[in-house]
């Protein structure tokens, strides 16, 4: 689970053609928050801008995301040009369902697809691709159901998403247990940023983008965050 907000803001950058992610975020003291920040150019004098937090830092309920996305937009990078006076609506939030955390997530005949079957992606809390990607792999299953006139079929659209997301899924949930320690998070993302090829790496895993060979080593990663997991202390 986790909490996110965002806004629309003119910038002369609208069209830029890159989204800019921020991995360390600071608080309005200058604490590290173990979330992520986020400009999306919209191409029409306007971005998207963002922020969220994972609901694995242990004050993560005590956040007010609204002070949040005020911190972020005050130390956002210069070249948007973010301000108060740049700012065209209210922050929204509301709370993210994550790597299909939702269940059940089929019935006698029914099927959810993206966010109602907690399919937002908790390295970046992207939602939008997850819900096209389940929505085409559900349609399947329904298709062949209403085909065959049995929809007892449905219930291995699970097993299916397994299958497509079950490494992946596995591999962010280490993750994101793992930043949800402030320090930590400061750590990874001071090294990260110190190292081109980690980062460029680490940005590939973050959007599901590895290329075939590249997963191989998916299982090695997660016994590597999963070891250091348990050298932290219980919260």
């Amino acid at each position: 689970m986790g909490m996110a907000a965002r806004g629309y803001y003119s910038s002369p950058q609208s069209r830029d053609p890159f989204l800019e992610s921020q991995l360390d975020l600071r608080d309005s003291s200058g604490a590290t928050m173990p979330g992520y920040g986020w400009v999306f150019p919209l191409g029409d004098g306007t971005v998207n801008v963002g922020v969220g937090l994972l609901s694995t830092f242990k004050r993560w309920k005590h956040v007010n995301t609204t002070h949040m996305m005020n911190d972020y937009v005050a130390t956002a990078p210069e070249h948007w040009q973010l301000s108060e006076e740049a700012r065209l609506t209210k922050p929204l939030g509301g709370k993210l369902t994550m790597s299909f955390s939702k269940s059940p997530l089929v019935g006698a005949n029914w099927i959810t697809i993206g966010d109602a079957a907690g399919a937002i992606n908790p390295w970046n809390g992207e939602g939008i691709s997850y819900a096209y990607e389940t929505g085409r792999l559900a349609a399947e299953y329904v298709g062949r159901a209403v085909g065959s006139g049995d929809m007892g079929g449905l219930r291995r659209y699970p097993q299916r998403l397994e299958d497509e997301y079950g490494l992946y899924y596995k591999m962010s949930r280490i993750f994101v247990k793992l930043i949800g320690y402030p320090s930590v998070m400061r750590t990874l993302a001071h090294t990260g940023l110190r190292n081109r090829s980690l980062m460029e790496w680490t940005l590939k895993v973050m959007a599901n983008l590895l290329d075939e060979d590249e997963k191989q080593i998916g299982e090695r990663v997660y016994d590597s965050l999963a070891a250091i997991v348990r050298t932290l202390p219980t919260k």
